[in-house]
């Protein structure tokens, strides 16, 4: 019984090398435009509504979890339900079209609900943007994408609106395959538009479904179509810290297939494998790191997946062209080689915890691999990225993060050098300063150091 279970996970997963809709694909849209008392929007309906049906149907094949003209209960409900369903998916995405406003650099979204008169209702009748990345980045999604179609002016009395900005803060990318995209930049306004859609809306819709565009090429030509029909008033910004190539529609390289279905069956009269051993091998998934394949063997030396294991581990040893795509459908495109994906090339240690470094040609990501005891305190899980930047000529230039439980992730600037055998880089910038309530309060220096550890294998 259990070899015939076997034989049909195999096809299953056989299946999905070909079939998008193996995929699991999850997203949230919401739409939010007729506001009691900060000022009707005309189009966020119609975006969220255009938005959900095109991401369900055709190429994308998404579950969707819409929620329009939601009060700030239906929002959490929408959200509690995307971030449930989106558990270990292999995309997760997020659009937001509303109103939205920034206040002491956080970002607010707006129910139509609310009824804001001071910071106190702010704080209880408004999302934290924070808390939607929060839930992308603890869904464990492979790829992990926000949209955020907000901030067409700032809807608050004066009375409320000590600490704001214009426009929205930028919010970074600060866990490894996630992508962020603003309709505009920061601290700048977005346009609600005069065609049913709004400008950023109507780019996606346009370009979402072609099909072999990697998404960030698909970006750059949705911020050219914004960029145009704004009469350069307006730019799209994106973020992203995406490990591999991601193709929405259609991919130049078909969907890997996990190292489940690379085993043949046992054979008549062979051992049967047990129930957590089969777990341990359908966990690896299409794109396991070499510290699980290890780990698997640490466990089951012996075991199903054993062979295709060891296998691996030769040829993640050999020099590769890149991981495969994150996901992947039917459709085929030529191969784009730029940008290129990034592949993991060494493992760090970072004050007592273990941090990976993925580079490609000039770009440099370090995240955490397996963040030290009491680092989840503050928000920290794998995948948290470290630094974010270019290396040339061992000189570091980029973004930091630091983390805090009130305040999420806060990027800064950093630059610094390697040196010594084996090596040490030393990364230094000036840290912000933050209250409880996230404020800037003024800035400190602050030192990143990673010690070599290994070569990835």
């Amino acid at each position: 019984m259990i070899r015939r279970c076997v034989m049909l996970l195999c096809l299953f997963w056989l299946a999905g090398a070909t079939v998008a809709l193996a995929d699991k694909r999850v997203a949230l849209v919401i739409g939010n435009g007729d506001y009691r008392t900060l000022g009707r929007l005309a189009n966020p309906v119609a975006d969220a509504d255009a938005m959900a049906t095109l991401l369900a149907g055709g190429p994308l094949g998404f579950k969707v979890i819409r929620a329009t003209d939601a009060d700030h209960a239906a929002m959490l409900r929408a959200m509690s339900e995307f971030g449930n369903e989106a558990t270990d998916a292999d995309i997760a995405l997020v659009y937001y079209a509303g109103h939205g406003m920034q206040v002491d650099q956080r970002n607010f979204l707006i129910p139509v609900g609310a009824d804001i008169k001071s910071r106190v209702d702010l704080a209880t009748q408004t999302i934290k943007l924070d808390d939607i990345s929060d839930i992308l980045s603890a869904s464990g999604a492979k790829a992990k994408i926000l949209l955020v179609d907000a901030c067409r002016n700032n809807p608050l009395p004066a009375s409320a609106s000590r600490g704001a900005s214009r426009g929205l803060a930028r919010l970074d990318a600060a866990s490894t395959g996630t992508l962020v995209a603003f309709a505009t930049g920061p601290n700048a306004v977005a346009d609600d538009g005069d065609n049913g859609h709004s400008p950023f809306a109507a780019a996606l819709l346009k370009r979402l479904p072609e099909a072999g565009i990697e998404i960030r090429r698909m970006l750059a030509l949705v911020r050219q179509d914004v960029h145009a029909a704004t009469n350069q008033r307006q730019t799209p910004w994106v973020d992203e810290a995406l490990l591999g190539d991601l193709y929405l529609s259609g991919s130049a390289i078909s969907g890997s297939v996990p190292i489940a279905t690379q085993q043949p069956s046992p054979a008549p009269g062979s051992p049967v494998p047990d129930k957590a051993d089969m777990a341990a091998c359908t966990d690896l998934g299409t794109e396991p790191t070499p510290i699980k394949l290890e780990a698997y063997l640490d466990n089951f030396p012996k075991g199903y997946c054993a062979a295709s294991v060891r296998r691996r581990l030769e040829a993640l040893a050999k020099p590769a062209a890149g991981p495969a795509p994150i996901s992947a459908s039917p459709a085929s495109a030529p191969a784009r080689p730029d940008p290129p994906p990034y592949t993991i090339s060494s493992y760090w240690n970072h004050n007592g915890s273990r941090v990976a470094l993925s580079a490609s040609e000039g770009n440099r990501l370090f995240y955490y691999e397996a963040p030290r005891p009491g680092l989840a305190e503050v928000g920290v899980r794998k995948g948290a990225l470290l630094f974010k930047g270019s290396a040339s000529g061992g000189i570091y230039r980029g973004q930091a993060y630091v983390f805090s439980r009130e305040c999420g992730p806060i990027s800064y600037r950093v630059e610094g050098s390697a040196a010594g055998e084996p090596p040490i880089i030393t990364l230094r910038g000036k840290a912000p300063r933050r209250a409880k309530d996230c404020a800037q309060t003024g800035w400190r220096d602050d030192t990143l150091v990673f010690r070599y550890d290994s070569a990835a294998r």
